[in-house]
């Protein structure tokens, strides 16, 4: 059988899927997913944006929604700030989500998805990357795109250096809920110290009552605790709760501050490219799959899969959002270093600000991403100079960020 590729994917998650699916059907591709079934086990939380939902899938209907929600609500002890977000983001079934771009994926005949493939080894050579399978197959390719989650060690295989801090990584402990006091249209965030320290707490509402209602707090060595921490909560708030799943997991921020070399990209979790402040991880992992796929389809032209030609991934990453990811990994890590006391005044503030207010998902994202040119960030601030001029300590987090 021949074991020669123009690309290898190690991971059939968003990120390695879509990856395949947006690579030219003209090149040889091969997946490997160490899971029996696409889109099992599920692990996550299942939100995304509806503005990514758009940007990546033309399709009106798609089969993947579980829900859409319109309305926020942030909590922090007594406090708690209520906003509308009418279109902003859903939930989605991960399962069926995954299923559908691997069907999108299988339809080429050049592709192909080898499940129950567990890739523990992988390595650069002179004119190609091998990688290395637990039973001791071997594939060889011209290009390896590496998506293999939150716990890839892949990279460090390849000389990118993947070590991540346990400050950098979240604990989790999940469960799906179902409880009549679930609010289908409301997604609910609570960042009391109490309830999760250094992180939050989450109810993601799946429709029919039913919720993805979990916890993630800064790693530490009890690994027990966000269990115990989250039955609590549950128990207090949702005492009739009818428990249909449950699971761990953990989640890893902080962006790899070099996501490539000769002839290899790492993208998605494999990359720590999850949203720092929320841990979601499904809108970069299409984000960074997509410009992974570009690259790669224009280096396979051109022949060139130096280090060089490759870093161009990264720039284009870096083009995108990666600013404004900087820019929410500096606010949590300012978060994590604040008092209780500090903590009580920053949520105060920021409660106070947006309690009330509707905020859409153009308006939203048009900031967020024009958030790399100062002059537009400045602008951002004198919409809310009103608000903020009321309150100096928020206004001073804000530009501490702005300039940091």
């Amino acid at each position: 059988m021949d074991k020669n590729y123009d690309v290898i994917i190690v991971g059939g998650g968003p990120a390695g899927l879509y990856a395949a699916y947006k690579i030219e059907k003209s090149y040889k591709v091969i997946l490997f997913e160490k899971d029996d079934v696409i889109g099992e086990p599920i692990i996550c939380a299942e939100g995304i944006s509806n503005n990514t939902l758009k940007q990546f899938f033309k399709e009106s209907d798609l089969p993947f929604i579980r829900n859409r929600f319109s309305k926020l609500k942030v909590k922090y002890k007594d406090l708690e700030a209520n906003v509308d977000i009418p279109d902003m983001g859903l939930i989605i079934d991960r399962s069926k989500f995954e299923k559908y771009i691997a069907d999108k994926v299988k339809k080429e005949n050049n592709f192909e998805i080898k499940t129950g493939s567990f890739v523990v080894d992988a390595k650069v050579e002179d004119e190609q990357v091998k990688v290395i399978l637990e039973n001791g197959e071997e594939y060889f390719g011209k290009i390896l795109i590496i998506a293999d989650g939150v716990e890839s060690y892949l990279p460090n295989k390849v000389g990118i250096n993947s070590v991540c801090n346990l400050i950098d990584m979240y604990s989790c402990y999940q469960q799906v809920i179902h409880d009549p006091k679930v609010k289908d249209e409301e997604i609910i965030f609570d960042f009391t110290p109490s309830v999760a320290p250094g992180g939050y707490l989450w109810v993601f509402p799946r429709g029919n009552n039913e919720a993805n209602f979990g916890l993630g707090i800064t790693s530490s060595l009890d690994c027990e605790k966000p269990y115990k921490l989250l039955n609590e909560y549950r128990k207090k708030n949702y005492p009739d709760a009818k428990i249909l799943r449950e699971f761990p997991g953990c989640v890893s921020v902080n962006q790899l501050s070099r996501m490539y070399t000769d002839r290899v990209m790492v993208i998605g979790d494999s990359a720590r490219a999850a949203d720092p402040i929320t841990g979601g991880g499904i809108d970069n992992a299409l984000r960074t799959a997509n410009f992974a796929a570009i690259v790669a389809n224009s280096v396979l032209k051109g022949k060139d899969f130096s280090a060089k030609r490759m870093s161009q991934y990264q720039e284009l990453v870096e083009k995108d959002n990666s600013y404004s990811i900087k820019k929410q990994n500096q606010l949590r890590e300012m978060i994590l270093k604040m008092s209780e006391e500090e903590l009580d005044q920053f949520f105060t503030s920021a409660i106070n600000l947006f309690n009330g207010k509707k905020i859409l998902s153009t308006d939203f994202y048009s900031t967020i991403y024009s958030f790399k040119s100062s002059f537009k960030a400045i602008g951002m601030v004198i919409n809310f100079m009103g608000s903020l001029m009321k309150d100096k300590y928020l206004l001073k987090i804000i530009m501490r960020l702005m300039w940091k």
